[in-house]
């Protein structure tokens, strides 16, 4: 299966609103079989890692690692983490950086591998550069992402130093999702209000402007299934 874009999508007024907002929300990304084989391949094969940060320092756990701690540890861990969010920038959630894989030669036989191709099509960087009115954009990277239940991102605004990162995009991957289980894609306006929210949705692009302070909603303990998607930036220059 080859991944591609449907042939219907009118980038046009995603543009528009894009430059309005500095965000789109488009539906219907690829055609049905396309849809269906990646939701596949994200719920089947991918070797996630759980990935949390302390400060500016980020960690990775390894599927063994994660199996590995007992009960007690688990939930020293997640206290931490808590406590950590009251105050300070966190996030909790599974992983599996696309773009690190393959410049490791990690894991070539997955299917998903060919997802970061995809991206780095010059279809999709077309319509990325046409939404964002970007034309300097020149790649993108790509890492699958789960939210579970207890999973969460907390306010930030993607502007890292020396990324070049023009949009960041959301690939959702998600079949049925409700609204009150979480995991909503929050929008933040200078009062500290929640303007906007995008509820994971199925086969459907979020394309939101660099700088820009957004969250992912605390995953409640009721939600069912996961939040699939595939998370990454556009970017200018060359890729590092």
């Amino acid at each position: 299966m080859t991944l591609k874009l449907s042939p219907d999508l009118d980038l046009e007024t995603h543009a528009r609103t894009f430059r309005e907002r500095g965000r789109a929300h488009i539906i219907g990304l690829m055609p049905d079989d396309s849809a269906a084989a990646l939701h596949g391949w994200l719920s089947s094969d991918i070797p996630w890692q759980t990935n949390f940060n302390d400060g500016e320092k980020g960690h990775t756990l390894h599927q063994l690692q994660v199996e590995a701690l007992n009960e007690t540890q688990r939930q020293l861990l997640l206290t931490h983490i808590s406590q950590k969010a009251a105050f300070d920038f966190q996030y909790v959630f599974n992983a599996y950086s696309l773009s690190d894989a393959r410049k490791q030669g990690l894991n070539p036989e997955l299917a998903v591998n060919q997802v970061l191709d995809f991206v780095n099509s010059e279809e999709f960087l077309a319509l990325g550069r046409t939404v964002t009115g970007r034309d300097d954009i020149s790649f993108a990277d790509a890492q699958c992402t789960l939210f579970r239940p207890g999973h969460f991102l907390s306010d930030h605004s993607d502007d890292v130093y020396g990324k070049s990162r023009v949009a960041a995009y959301v690939i959702n991957m998600t079949p049925q999702w409700r609204p009150d289980w979480g995991g909503i894609l929050q929008f933040i306006d200078q009062d500290g209000n929640i303007s906007e929210g995008f509820t994971p949705a199925f086969n459907a692009l979020n394309i939101l402007r660099v700088p820009q302070p957004h969250a992912v909603s605390y995953v409640t303990p009721y939600a069912q299934g996961g939040r699939y998607s595939i998370t990454g930036w556009f970017r200018t220059g060359e890729e590092q």
